[in-house]
């Protein structure tokens, strides 16, 4: 499968939404409910510029409540601010701004590191949306994470199209896009046409895969 480079993007596809999913875990061929997942994309304006802000919740008895806040350029989904919170406290802080990013974290101690064109780990799930996925479609490009303040490959292609419940009455055609963080493999599928994350589905270590799916 050829590689391609990551096309010009353009977040203005994406729009002003809410989303609530329910977080499985499956062993065995087994799965019970662990938890909830919503996000709201929103637009805003950041110094003058557009932007969109994505909140993201997670809500378990079992792995956790967390909360994190991703803005990114409204046109090029370039990064602009990250912050996390674990059970309501302020965790990280990542401003970005001319390929450097500043991180501040829960004890206030700051750092600055030099980037290279990256995108924000927590905005690829935006990314794939607004991609033109296609049969035999891949790129490449690189991430940073700001909660553990590193660099990372991302490696995207598009494996099958698949029929996906779109919510309780409806399916949907979507991509099963794979998608590789360094060697850590993650599923996504989205949707062909209303360019929504329906499912995403990975492998947490020890036989068990966690899914989100509405």
């Amino acid at each position: 499968m050829a590689k391609t480079s990551l096309p010009n993007l353009n977040g203005n596809l994406l729009t002003e939404s809410f989303d609530e999913k329910e977080i499985f875990l499956i062993q065995n061929g087994k799965e019970h409910k662990a938890g909830t997942t919503t996000e709201k994309l929103k637009y805003i304006e950041v110094n003058g510029h557009k932007a969109i802000e994505r909140v993201q919740t997670l809500s378990s008895p079992i792995i956790g409540n967390r909360k994190g806040v991703t803005v990114v350029d409204r046109h090029t989904l370039k990064p602009i601010s990250f912050t996390d919170f674990v059970d309501g406290v302020q965790k990280h802080k990542a401003l970005y701004k001319n390929d450097a990013v500043l991180i501040t974290d829960d004890n206030n101690r700051e750092s600055v590191q030099t980037l290279n064109h990256s995108f924000d780990t927590f905005s690829v799930e935006m990314i794939l949306r607004v991609l033109p996925l296609k049969e035999g479609f891949s790129i490449e490009f690189q991430g940073f994470n700001p909660a553990s303040a590193s660099a990372v490959d991302i490696y995207v292609e598009t494996a099958e199209m698949e029929r996906v419940k779109r919510n309780s009455l409806e399916m949907a055609n979507a991509w099963k896009v794979k998608t590789f963080y360094g060697e850590t493999l993650q599923y996504y599928w989205i949707d062909n046409v209303q360019r929504e994350l329906l499912k995403q589905s990975s492998d947490i270590g020890e036989g068990i895969t966690m899914e989100f799916r509405r």
